[in-house]
């Protein structure tokens, strides 16, 4: 099948357009992703035998989608954003919308309450919380279907090399620095917890306000000297960070990508997580980690300490991870479930509304239920 993905400036980085890529090339697929940065660490792809193309579309938000794919026009097209699927339904091809989950709500779902926009026939819901959001927006339960994000479990696994470490205690949060994403209740709860270090992943090369604002939250609370603020950690590297945490911590107050703790759980990893969203779906409270209420440190805090103080918790908890990881998010089954929404659509007529049935009758595609 030839698939285009699509993704705007609106989407931020790091929602998954590579693992998706990736996914359906090593099913068998031709993909095309279509983004105005290329350069994008999440889209740093291996280019599998001309299979899989990254090509700037400077152009995002004008007419002319058509025109960048006039050599090899797609089947179907994944657009990632309302903007990119707006976009793609002009051109006539079969459209499948996808909504990042990043937002300061409980999903972040924009648009019309009566459905997706027009000349699109599927929406895919990457958790249970958004599949429910996108339901009372309107959108048609006939067209739309869930299927979670994907995770490499073959590049994130246990076994391996891990970045060295010294004696204390070693908590990681990865991700979005934003307010609100998690780092800074983190931070909190690192000053309830004696001895413990901290490491904090992501954010921008170079001058970024949020770490500047973040390192002000750890020297107010007293923790500066045990927290460290790594910058961006991509590629190889990240697999080797992973592996050397006991806990990974992702304490956000709204929904978050949840690949970096799908990642987590591949490599053997115990989490404690904020119990909404996808990381509702990813982590199975008291069987893969424990879930917490978000914008609570002192809750974060208690539900750490007791994570470092029982080692066979934290390996237990790390094995039930990575059998979940490989079982419900591994990258073949979620290209499985995609390819089946897609080839729903491949030969009907472009933006042909899914007729209704019986919900009773179709679950989710690839539901993590």
């Amino acid at each position: 099948m030839r698939i285009a993905i699509v993704r705007t400036p609106e989407v931020p980085t790091g929602c998954g357009a590579g693992v998706t890529a990736t996914s359906l090339v090593a099913a068998g697929h031709t993909v095309r992703v279509l983004t105005d940065r290329p350069d994008d660490p999440d889209l740093v792809l291996p280019h599998a035998a001309g299979a899989l193309r990254v090509q700037p579309w400077p152009g995002l938000r004008t007419a002319g989608l058509a025109a960048a794919w006039s050599d090899d026009p797609p089947e179907v097209v994944h657009a990632i954003g309302p903007a990119a699927g707006a976009a793609a339904a002009a051109t006539g091809v079969p459209v499948v919308q996808a909504y990042p989950a990043d937002g300061p709500g409980p999903v972040a779902v924009t648009g019309s309450r009566t459905g997706p926009p027009a000349g699109v026939a599927r929406v895919v819901a990457s958790s249970e919380d958004q599949h429910g959001a996108l339901l009372a927006r309107g959108v048609p339960r006939a067209a739309l279907r869930t299927v979670p994000p994907a995770v490499d479990t073959t590049g994130f696994a246990p076994g391996g090399p891990a970045l060295r470490r010294g004696e204390h205690p070693r908590l990681l949060t990865l991700g979005s620095l934003a307010r609100g994403a998690g780092a800074e209740a983190a931070i909190r709860a690192l000053a309830r917890i004696r001895h413990a270090e901290l490491l904090v992943a992501g954010g921008v090369v170079g001058t970024d306000p949020d770490r500047d604002r973040l390192f002000g939250v750890a020297r107010e609370a007293g923790v500066a000297a045990r927290v460290r603020f790594l910058g961006p950690v991509e590629g190889a590297l990240l697999p080797r960070l992973l592996r050397s945490a006991d806990v990974v911590v992702a304490a956000p107050e709204h929904d978050v990508p949840v690949g970096p703790v799908l990642q987590a759980m591949a490599c053997g990893r115990a989490v404690v997580a904020s119990g909404i969203g996808g990381l509702r779906d990813a982590v199975v409270d008291g069987v893969t980690g424990i879930h917490v209420r978000p914008g609570r440190p002192a809750e974060l805090a208690a539900a750490l300490r007791g994570l470092l103080a029982d080692e066979a918790l934290r390996a237990g908890f790390g094995i039930a991870g990575r059998d979940r990881a490989v079982s419900r998010f591994d990258t073949a089954r979620i290209a499985d479930a995609l390819a089946g929404v897609y080839g729903e659509l491949v030969g009907s007529p472009a933006g042909e509304p899914a007729e209704e049935d019986d919900p009773e009758d179709r679950a989710p595609v690839g539901a993590v239920r």
